[in-house]
């Protein structure tokens, strides 16, 4: 899966082992860029868990993101 990282905006080809860019160490799954993720209702559809609007947008290592296997990127890389 390829995902832009929020930092440094350089296009990742990353597997499921993989949290952070290699360039800048930015968690690269944030639930903001997911399309499992509910802007409106600041809610998961996959796991049906709120998510605060902070941990959406700037992840931690303990986010429920960072290794989220049901992550998918809102819009394909380019």
């Amino acid at each position: 899966m390829e995902i832009t990282c929020p930092k440094c905006k350089q296009v990742q080809d990353v597997d499921m082992k993989v949290a952070t860019c290699p360039n800048c160490r930015t968690v690269l799954r944030r639930c903001l860029d997911c399309a499992n993720y509910d802007v409106r209702l600041s809610f998961c559809g996959a796991t049906n868990h709120p998510i605060d609007v902070g941990e959406a947008s700037y992840p931690t290592y303990s986010s429920p993101s960072t290794y989220c296997r049901e992550y998918k990127p809102r819009a394909a890389a380019s």
